[in-house]
């Protein structure tokens, strides 16, 4: 008897502690199935071996000023930018992303005045190639566009998956325009 209600009481605790965490942690990226890395040394990595090129990464870039600005700003909760260069030379710019919810959030605010910007993304990181063999490539391996321009929805064809993201006005997608 005694052992039925230690067990119901480590099951009503075991309940409440599931409903006040949520079931996964307060990440809403968590079950996504998308990659997660911890610096940017695994971010380079992660981009080599899903067929993509990564080369000379560097903290700035020499002329990559591409989301420079955006990564000092707290507001997009990024927590660190790189670059480096695909196998056709062109920059590619890496941030680490500490809240992705921040940089939805932002994103919508700089696409209502016509500054929004586009990503591939991951649990935890941004990619923005300039290549379109870099894009395909990483695109293909699992990861996924996001953009928070509604315009671009009305342009993926059927069969291609499109979901909401955390922000109102973002989303996520497969589709690979031509």
């Amino acid at each position: 008897m005694r052992l039925s209600k230690t067990f119901a009481a480590g099951a009503v605790a075991l309940t409440a502690l599931v409903t006040l965490t949520g079931c996964g942690g307060d990440d809403p990226m968590e079950d996504s199935g998308l990659p997660k890395v911890d610096n940017m040394a695994a971010l380079q990595q992660l981009i080599n071996e899903r067929g993509a090129q990564c080369d000379k990464l560097e903290p700035r870039g020499d002329e990559a000023s591409y989301m420079e600005e955006e990564a000092k700003d707290p507001a997009w909760g990024i927590k660190e930018r790189a670059v480096c260069h695909d196998a056709q030379g062109d920059d590619m710019v890496l941030l680490l992303v500490d809240d992705m919810t921040k940089l939805q959030e932002t994103n919508v605010k700089a696409q209502a005045k016509d500054e929004g910007k586009d990503f591939i993304i991951g649990q935890n990181f941004a990619v923005v190639p300039v290549g379109d063999g870099t894009v395909r490539a990483l695109m293909q391996s699992g990861l996924l566009a996001m953009t928070c321009d509604p315009s671009k929805r009305e342009d993926i064809p059927s069969g291609f998956t499109v979901t909401e993201s955390q922000v109102k006005g973002c989303f996520t997608t497969n589709y690979i325009p031509s």
